[in-house]
C-alpha cells in the first residue's frame, strides 16, 4: 500500500503472537539498528536479499506460522498480482484521502509537504 496507508498499524492490530511479518523497512531497521528515518541506502540490497529469502520460505510452505503478513508498496497491478499469486496472499488496499489524513496526524512525519508529495506520486502510478 501507499505511504501512510496504515499498513503497519493494520498488521499490528490483527497479527497474533507467532505470526510472521515481512516488511522491508523493518528488515532494514533490524540489520542497521537505526530508526526508520535514519536508514542509509547502502544496506538496501542486503535487506532485499533477506526479504526474498523469506518470500522463498513462504512459497515453499516452510514457515511455521498461523498467519503471514507482507507489508509492501506495490503501485502497479502487475507487481501486486505477481506477489499475491506467488505467496497465495490476499490484497488489502486503501485510498488517497485516508493516506493524506494519516500523514497529517502522524507526528513522526515532520516534513508534511514532502510526505504529501510522496503519497500523491504513489497514487499517480497506482493501477487498480
Amino acid at each position: 500500500g501507499a505511504p501512510a496507508s496504515g499498513k503497519s498499524t493494520y498488521v499490528k492490530t490483527h497479527k497474533q503472537e507467532g505470526d510472521l511479518v515481512v516488511d522491508l523497512d523493518l528488515i532494514l531497521q533490524a540489520i542497521s539498528m537505526e530508526d526508520k528515518s535514519h536508514i542509509a541506502n547502502n544496506l538496501l540490497d542486503v535487506a532485499i536479499g533477506v526479504r526474498d529469502y523469506l518470500y522463498k520460505r513462504i512459497e515453499g510452505n516452510t514457515v511455521d506460522s498461523r498467519s503471514i503478513w507482507v507489508i509492501a508498496m506495490l503501485p502497479t497491478r502487475k507487481e501486486r498480482e505477481e506477489l499475491c499469486n506467488r505467496l497465495g496472499a490476499e490484497l488489502i488496499h486503501t485510498d488517497i484521502s485516508e493516506c493524506m489524513t494519516r500523514a497529517k496526524r502522524d507526528d513522526e512525519r515532520e516534513n508534511k509537504q514532502l510526505h504529501y508529495k510522496i503519497i500523491e506520486n504513489y497514487f499517480s502510478k497506482l493501477e487498480l
